[in-house]
């Protein structure tokens, strides 16, 4: 469970028609990562080029493709086959493209008409205002919109006359065109804006807008029926799905090599029995096999850590992937977590709340997991504290009162503190017996950590005492050899070297003192707490309330931090090599393959 395990690394050989089908249950199962046996720079930097390009085609064009249908072909897609369809997407662009700004200048008028429209239905307008809309006149006028605009008042010589349409307030304004034109930007600065005009509203006739609607209505038919023949000429529709498929395929499958019949997929397991299970649900012809990986590529490491744990395997990965030879904290960390964190949070309600925002979070926000164990062993510390809620008093102590007996409550994290430390160091040396360097271990750092551990356990027990007769020993063991060589700068330089280790042990185990302290701080929170919803009166519900989401949002931040801090800094330097590779699971292809996309379909229903 402490030990990573290489991923199995696995050659594949199917049919090209069969290679999509493949491909797809093998990602939808998960548990593969594909890797080239080989690597080809020039291939790699080409496909990239081709995904970067569909991008750029997709980001200025996926809302006016029509609906991208399923993929025309299982073959295994290829970089020629990406760039025959990427070419093709671009040619359609090309023939779309004058269509598309038409039908863009057609939408707008169409929205600014209807906008008329209603205005002129909603509003009593005279044919001169209408004249004065349209421009041209010595007289200027304008509609604008905003919810701020009929506070505003109006200069000397501006006419103005508020609109209602749909709710929405507007303001006619009707005044010399440079008195308008200053009066605009008044209302600009507040927010508001103008409706642009239209040539329409210079017809008397009171049908000239919807006329005019109706002709753009028209317009806007004929050119969705021109983009529909282009998109039927380039097969656009057939040309996205190729791209999307392709670019999934380099992006996610480049471990594929194709012949004439033929494609040969290589990659990493991580359950090659379960691999080799999808392959025969799957149906299709394949013939699979596991060994070694080719000389200079690097296996990605796995851990084997039951679900509990799982969670806490977060804070190995911010020092990176154990390698092969190295150790798993995370079940270590899985048991100091909690006790660290419910020490400092101690307290009945205060906990059992936190582990019940956990349950309650934890399927949308993983990391919230954490705080359910926590939160159990802050309400368990809270019984022996005497915590509830923090008032005092409700429940008696089961141990000691934090204010009452600072010292116990500071002494005891020592004492875990530097347990937690050995337990590193324990990890450090099964590491070196792994990688066969434990004599150099123990001639090292073995000497530092008898010294340590005797010194630990001799403060309560005199047994403990024994331990430093066995660094004495192991220290004798490493020296005799460079005394009899006459290397006596060496025997110096190693002395200081395990006094050192032992003094930077000595340090990182008061650095758990803060775990004590922050204990006390929580009582005196608490303690403050109570005193003042005693002086509150009748209001010390509400102060209870009030000062007990205070401490936990406050508290849950800073003993977050100081835990993760302890771990990281105090206890994983004297083991964690994160040098390895972790295991990045292929997705599987994107659902617009499979999936209508919502584009120029949509924008159809509408016209």
């Amino acid at each position: 469970m402490i030990r990573p395990t290489p991923a199995t690394w696995f050659e594949l050989l199917a049919p090209n028609e069969d290679a999509i089908r493949l491909f797809e249950a093998l990602t939808r199962a998960g548990g593969v990562e594909f890797e080239p046996a080989r690597a080809d720079k020039a291939l790699d930097q080409r496909a990239a080029s081709l995904r970067q390009r569909f991008a750029e085609l997709k980001q200025s064009y996926c809302a006016v493709w029509p609906k991208v249908c399923a993929a025309p072909t299982p073959h295994a897609m290829t970089t020629e086959v990406l760039a025959r369809a990427v070419a093709r997407i671009e040619a359609w662009a090309c023939a779309a493209q004058p269509e598309l700004n038409a039908r863009e200048v057609l939408l707008s008028q169409r929205s600014i008409h209807q906008l008329w429209q209603r205005l002129l239905l909603a509003a009593e307008i005279s044919v001169a205002e209408r004249a004065a809309l349209a421009g041209g006149q010595t007289l200027a006028a304008a509609i604008f919109t905003g919810q701020p605009i009929n506070s505003l008042t109006p200069p000397p010589a501006v006419l103005t006359r508020p609109l209602s349409v749909a709710g929405e307030p507007c303001l006619l304004v009707i005044a010399a065109p440079a008195r308008l034109a200053d009066f605009g930007e008044q209302i600009a600065a507040v927010g508001g804006r103008r409706i642009a005009p239209v040539a329409a509203l210079a017809d008397p006739d009171p049908a000239a807008v919807d006329i005019r609607l109706q002709a753009l209505q028209a317009e806007l038919a004929h050119t969705e029926q021109r983009l529909a023949a282009i998109d039927a000429e380039y097969d656009i529709a057939t040309a996205v799905a190729e791209a999307i498929q392709g670019s999934w395929c380099l992006a996610n499958v480049t471990a594929i090599d194709t012949g004439p019949a033929l494609c040969c997929v290589t990659g990493w397991s991580a359950d090659a029995p379960a691999l080799a299970r999808t392959i025969d649900a799957c149906g299709a012809p394949a013939l699979v096999r596991f060994g070694p990986p080719p000389s200079g590529l690097h296996a990605p490491m796995l851990l084997h850590n039951p679900s509990w744990v799982r969670p806490y395997e977060a804070f190995s990965q911010l020092m990176g992937m154990p390698e092969r030879n190295a150790t798993d904290p995370s079940l270590i960390v899985a048991i100091a977590f909690p006790l660290l964190f419910g020490y400092m949070f101690g307290d009945v309600g205060q906990g059992l709340l936190l582990a019940g925002i956990g349950l309650a979070c934890g399927k949308r926000w993983p990391i919230a997991r954490l705080f359910i164990p926590g939160g159990v062993v802050a309400a368990g510390f809270g019984l022996l504290f005497g915590s509830v809620f923090s008032m005092h008093g409700v429940l008696p102590a089961w141990w000691v009162d934090p204010l009452a007996e600072p010292l116990v409550v500071l002494l005891v994290p020592i004492f875990g503190g530097g347990a937690l430390l050995l337990v590193g160091l324990w990890l450090a040396a099964t590491a070196a017996h792994w990688r066969g360097e434990l004599s150099e271990w123990l001639r090292t750092d073995g000497a530092a950590s008898a010294t340590f551990a005797g010194l630990l356990i001799g403060a309560v027990n005199s047994v403990g005492f024994g331990f430093v007769v066995a660094a004495a020993a192991l220290l004798i063991a490493a020296t005799t050899e460079l005394v009899l060589t006459h290397r006596l700068s060496a025997v110096a330089s190693q002395l200081a070297e395990i006094i050192e280790k032992a003094i930077q042990l000595a340090l990182n185990t008061l650095s758990f003192v803060r775990v004590g302290a922050f204990a006390i701080a929580h009582a005196g929170l608490s303690s403050a707490l109570g005193m003042l919803a005693a002086d509150a009166g009748s209001a010390a519900p509400l102060v209870i309330i009030i000062g007990n989401l205070f401490i936990i949002a406050l508290e849950v931040l800073v003993v977050s931090v100081q835990t993760t801090r302890l771990l990281l800094f105090e206890f994983f330097i004297r083991f964690f090599t994160g040098t390895g590779r972790a295991f990045r699971p292929a997705p599987p292809p994107p659902s617009d393959l499979h999936e209508p996309q919502i584009g120029r379909a949509s924008c159809r229903e509408r016209v």
